[in-house]
C-alpha cells in the first residue's frame, strides 16, 4: 500500500472510530439511568458481565483478515432481555475492552474500535427491541419473536457492517466483498446460536446460577461448530497449497507461480466486479490450473532447458485435461472451477486447446486465468530471459487482445492500479530473495526492479 493511501486509510479508520464513539455516547446519554442499584441487580449484572468476558475471551481466529469470532453475542442478547439500557451497552463495552486489552493485546485504536462498535450494536439493538414491544425483566420471563428478531438483525448489521468497513478501508477491498467474506455461511450459525439467548434468559429467571451453568454446554457446542467449519476450510486450503508446491518443486523457475497466478486472477475478478463466491472459485482454479503436471509424463518436459519439440508440446498440452480429470472426484470443484482449469489455454479467437472454444464460449474464469498466467510468465525470470517490465507485459497483452486474450480483460488490467501494486509487490519479494541468495554467494545484483506497495489482506485484524 502506498504511503499516501496508507495515511488516507488511517484517517478514515480514525473517522470511523470517532463516528462510532459519538453514536455510543449519544446512546448512553439518552438511556434511562434511573434504576435502583440493589445488591441483586449488581449480582445479575456481574454474572452476565463475567459470562460475556469469558465468552469473548474464548474466541476463534478467522482466516479472513485475522478477525476474531466468538459467541459473546449470546450473553449480550440475554442482557438486553434482562436489563434496561444502558446496562447491556456497559456489559458489552466492559467485555470487549477487557478481552481486547488483556487477552488479545491489540493496539489502542483497535481496542477502541471494537469496544465502540459493540456498544453501538447492542445499544441500537436494545432500542429496536424496546421500540418493537420487547419485554425486559429479571424476574418474569416473556418472549416475543419480532422484537427479538429486530435485536438480532440490528446487532449483526452494525457489528459486521462496521468491521467490514474497517477491513475494506484498511485492505483496499470493496465493502461488499468484505461484508460477504466476514459473514459468509456463518450467518446461519449466528442466527441459530442467537436462540440460546432465549434459553439462557428463561433458565436464569427460573434457576439463577444453575440455569446459567446449564447453558454452558450448548455454548460450547456452538463454538465447536464454528471451529469445525473453520478447520475444514483451513485444511482444504493447506492441502491445495501442498499439492501445488509438490508440482512446482520440479522446476525452480516456476516456484510460487501458481500462488502468484491465483493472486492476479483474484485481483482481476475483483476488478470485473464478481461476487465473492465467484472470486474464490477463480482463485482456487488459478491455484490448481497446472495441477495435472504432477503426473510423471510431464516431469522431463518441465525440467527441459531447451524448446519443446512438436511432439513434446502435444504431450504438454494434455495437462489441462489431466488437471480436470484429477480434480473431478472432488465435489467442491465440480462446475466452474474444473471448467476454468480445463479451458485456461483456450484462445479468444478459437485457436487454443483443448476444445477450440472462442469468445464468450470460454468460461470467464478461464479467460481471467489465461491473462493472469501470461502476466506472471512475462514478469518473472525464466531460464532463457530475465523478467519483463509491467509496461512491456501490458503492451504484449494489448498486442494479442482479441486473438489470445479477452480484449475487455486486457483493457481492465492495463488500467488497474490493484494489478500494478500486486505485480510490484511480487517483484519486490523476488528481488529481496535474490539479493539474499547472491549476497550469500558473493555476487552483486544488477538491474534492481521498481518497488510498488502490496495489498495484504492480513494486515488489519479487527
Amino acid at each position: 500500500m502506498t504511503r499516501a493511501r496508507l495515511v488516507t486509510g488511517q484517517y478514515r479508520i480514525y473517522l470511523l472510530v470517532l463516528g462510532l464513539s459519538g453514536v455510543a455516547g449519544w446512546l448512553l446519554s439518552t438511556s434511562n439511568w434511573s434504576f435502583s442499584l440493589t445488591s441483586q441487580l449488581w449480582n445479575d449484572v456481574a454474572v452476565f458481565a463475567v459470562t460475556a468476558i469469558l465468552s469473548e475471551a474464548w474466541h476463534l481466529r478467522g482466516s479472513f483478515a485475522n478477525i476474531s469470532n466468538s459467541v459473546a453475542f449470546v450473553p449480550l442478547f440475554s442482557a438486553v432481555l434482562l436489563f434496561q439500557r444502558p446496562i447491556p451497552m456497559l456489559i458489552a463495552g466492559l467485555a470487549l475492552a477487557v478481552v481486547e486489552t488483556f487477552v488479545r493485546r491489540k493496539p489502542l485504536i483497535r481496542v477502541w474500535f471494537n469496544t465502540a462498535q459493540h456498544m453501538v450494536a447492542i445499544g441500537l439493538g436494545t432500542a429496536v427491541y424496546s421500540a418493537l414491544g420487547g419485554a425486559v425483566s429479571t424476574t418474569d420471563f416473556s418472549f416475543r419473536l419480532i422484537p427479538f428478531a429486530g435485536l438480532i438483525g440490528t446487532f449483526f448489521i452494525i457489528n459486521q457492517g462496521s468491521v467490514s468497513a474497517a477491513i475494506a478501508i484498511s485492505n483496499g477491498l470493496t465493502l461488499r466483498e468484505s461484508w460477504e467474506r466476514i459473514g459468509g455461511g456463518a450467518r446461519v450459525y449466528d442466527v441459530l446460536a442467537s436462540s440460546l439467548a432465549i434459553l439462557l434468559v428463561f433458565l436464569y429467571v427460573k434457576l439463577q446460577f444453575v440455569g446459567l451453568a446449564v447453558v454452558v454446554l450448548p455454548l460450547f457446542l456452538v463454538r465447536q461448530l464454528y471451529q469445525m467449519n473453520q478447520t475444514l476450510q483451513t485444511e482444504l486450503e493447506e492441502k491445495l497449497e501442498l499439492m501445488v508446491k509438490s508440482i512446482e518443486a520440479r522446476d525452480p523457475y516456476t516456484s510460487g507461480h501458481s500462488r502468484r497466478v491465483s493472486e492476479y486472477a483474484s485481483a482481476i475478478a475483483r476488478e470485473v466486479g464478481l461476487q465473492v463466491k465467484d472470486i474464490d472459485a477463480i482463485r482456487r482454479a488459478a491455484l490448481l490450473h497446472d495441477v495435472g503436471k504432477i503426473y510423471e509424463e510431464f516431469a522431463p518436459l518441465l525440467r527441459k532447458q531447451t524448446k519443446l519439440t512438436p511432439e513434446e508440446r502435444i504431450v504438454m498440452q494434455t495437462h489441462v485435461v489431466r488437471s480436470a480429470e484429477l480434480l473431478s472426484p472432488v465435489a467442491k470443484f465440480k462446475g466452474a472451477i474444473i471448467e476454468a482449469i480445463k479451458h485456461h489455454h483456450e484462445n479468444y479467437d478459437g485457436t487454443g486447446y483443448p476444445d477450440g472454444l472462442a469468445g464468450e464460449q470460454i468460461p470467464l474464469g478461464a479467460r481471467i486465468i489465461m491473462v493472469a498466467d501470461t502476466m506472471d510468465a512475462m514478469t518473472t525470470d525464466r531460464p532463457y530471459r530475465r523478467a519483463l517490465t509491467l509496461q512491456y507485459a501490458v503492451g504484449e497483452l494489448r498486442k494479442h487482445a482479441g486473438r489470445q486474450f479477452d480484449p475487455r480483460l486486457v483493457e481492465l488490467v492495463s488500467k488497474s492500479r490493484a494489478i500494478a501494486r500486486l505485480l510490484g509487490a511480487v517483484a519486490s519479494e523476488e528481488q529481496e530473495a535474490k539479493v539474499g541468495q547472491e549476497a550469500a554467494s558473493g555476487k552483486s545484483l544488477s538491474a534492481v526492479k521498481p518497488r510498488w506497495a502490496t495489498l495484504n489482506s492480513d494486515r488489519v485484524g479487527f
